[in-house]
């Protein structure tokens, strides 16, 4: 694992944005009974999900952010230097969505444009490249974009996966400024255990064929079962998730020499509710510190920790000094762990699109 510290960044800002569309678990198809529904709802957390619509991608929802953030903090588009972008379902293919998003808005060509693809810990490791390159002064400020409709992928009748994910996108708004407090990073990856979230089938390792393009099709549509084609190991998901994480977390605090009481918020990827349980109990930290913004938006990937801060805990960030704990973990198997503080955070009202 990689322990480093990144000075002269703040955080100044996140805005959020979220598809208008809301999908209810308590009314998904596959559900026998209002009974069964509901002991889904309770174990994972999650009542509802944001769900975009064919017509939306990321960059719709990520240009939105940032048009939020820049008028939030009076910034205008030439002055920032860089234009960063996570997200694993690009707008196409071959083209990288920062330049969609660069074009859309108007960004002058002085504008670096960098992609990122990773999962669930993506904003935290995307964070840690982003603050590197602002650190010496060279960029002074960027704008991290981070988007996923990853509901686009899950099966129309999958019970295990289409009750948890939900779509999003945020902006984090970045500065160079000298003297600002330390961030403090543990970024780790697990590549043994990566298949378990892996979707084998349509890369260039294993190009679809006819047969496995019309299974899934089959299986987004709902009409061809997820287990004869793709299943994601939850089991393994899970004992990484509350074995891991719970030390990557105190080896970051440990080394770094935070004391865990004296941390406001612990910010944790919304997997589910029973994983962040889990961890916030094997941390010994209380519930006040652990917010939650699953029930509304479900998991959102990557984005579910900028999210978190910028819903549930969005008066604490706006008008409060805080030590905060954040981290990401999941694709990979991977995390990243961080440590930073923040102080009256410029947050505007989420979005909708």
């Amino acid at each position: 694992m990689a322990f480093f510290t990144v000075n002269n960044v703040k955080i100044r800002g996140i805005a959020a944005c979220v598809p208008q569309t809301v999908e209810e678990n308590s009314s998904l198809p596959f559900y026998k009974t209002p009974e069964e529904a509901k002991q889904v709802i309770n174990a994972i957390g999650i009542e509802r999900r944001h769900i975009a619509s064919a017509d939306i991608a990321v960059s719709d929802l990520c240009c939105k952010a940032a048009d939020q953030i820049l008028a939030a903090l009076g910034w205008g588009k030439e002055s920032i230097d860089l234009l960063a972008l996570i997200t694993q379902n690009p707008d196409y293919l071959n083209h990288p969505t920062s330049f969609v998003v660069h074009e859309r808005m108007g960004f002058p060509d002085s504008t670096m444009c960098l992609d990122y693809f990773h999962g669930c810990p993506g904003w935290v490791t995307t964070l840690s490249s982003v603050a590197s390159m602002i650190s010496n002064g060279g960029i002074k400020r960027a704008l991290l974009l981070d988007g996923d409709t990853v509901s686009k992928d899950q099966g129309a009748a999958s019970r295990e996966e289409r009750p948890l994910f939900g779509d999003a996108a945020i902006a984090t708004a970045l500065e160079f400024c000298e003297g600002a407090q330390p961030m403090y990073f543990n970024i780790g990856t697990l590549s043994e255990g990566g298949k378990a979230l892996a979707r084998l089938q349509g890369g260039y390792r294993h190009p679809y064929t006819l047969e496995t393009l019309k299974s899934e099709l089959g299986r987004l549509a709902g009409t061809l079962q997820d287990k004869e084609i793709y299943k994601m190991d939850s089991m393994d998901v899970f004992s990484f998730a509350i074995t891991k994480i719970p030390k990557a977390i105190k080896r970051l605090c440990v080394t770094f020499g935070v004391s865990i009481d004296d941390v406001d918020l612990f910010v944790l990827h919304q997997a589910n509710k029973m994983i962040v349980d889990s961890i916030a109990k094997r941390l010994k930290i209380s519930e006040e510190k652990v917010p939650l913004s699953l029930k509304n938006y479900g998991n959102t990937t990557s984005v579910s920790i900028p999210l978190t801060m910028a819903t549930t805990s969005a008066k604490r960030y706006r008008n409060e000094q805080l030590k905060n704990v954040v981290c990401g973990f999941g694709t990979g198997l991977a995390w990243g762990a961080a440590f930073f503080e923040t102080e009256n955070l410029v947050i505007p009202e989420i979005q909708y699109i």
